[in-house]
């Protein structure tokens, strides 16, 4: 996937000026998705310890707010209850 980033001089047409955005965009949520994915396997496998997982999901939602700091709420709701219900369901049920 090819990422168009603002360099002075470069014209674009207002539809490849969103396209680029929209493909930046894009990126970034593939990115927390497939962090959000690793983590939820290693916590389903038991690869990580209860307070691994934590420190995990903390790392992993300090990132989301650097790459997506407009739209947190729907991180919270969607990975972030996510992560927290596997950590309770898979580590800490068995303290």
């Amino acid at each position: 996937m090819r990422i168009w980033r603002y360099r002075p001089g470069l014209k674009l047409s207002l539809k490849e000026w969103i396209m680029a955005d929209f493909l930046e965009y894009d990126e970034k949520i593939e990115r927390l998705k497939k962090m959000v994915d690793q983590a939820c396997e290693k916590i389903k496998t038991g690869e990580l310890t209860l307070g691994e997982a934590k420190t995990q999901a903390s790392v992993i939602r300090l990132k989301a707010k650097e790459l997506i700091p407009d739209q947190m709420d729907k991180f919270d709701l969607i990975y972030g209850s996510r992560l927290k219900r596997l950590i309770e369901q898979f580590l800490e049920k068995n303290k």
